[in-house]
């Protein structure tokens, strides 16, 4: 079975510019339980060093990620 980090990364990264869509649906999954553990933190700030470009929502996303990862 395909490790869920290489899936999601292929997915948010495809084209290379990670979209609106994208920090959407990486939202929806992160915070669905209302805890982020530092492996996903790290994935986030993993597929931004990564892209070619990302929208202003990844950061807010990232920043949302950080508090709760803290707690």
């Amino acid at each position: 079975m395909a490790q869920w980090r290489n899936v999601a990364k292929a997915f948010a990264l495809g084209d290379g510019h990670i979209s609106i869509k994208e920090v959407d649906a990486l939202r929806k999954e992160l915070l669905a339980d209302g805890d982020v553990n530092q492996s996903e933190l790290n994935f986030l700030l993993e597929i931004k060093a990564e892209a070619k470009s990302t929208v202003q929502a990844l950061d807010e996303l990232i920043a949302d990620c950080e508090k709760l990862a803290k707690k």
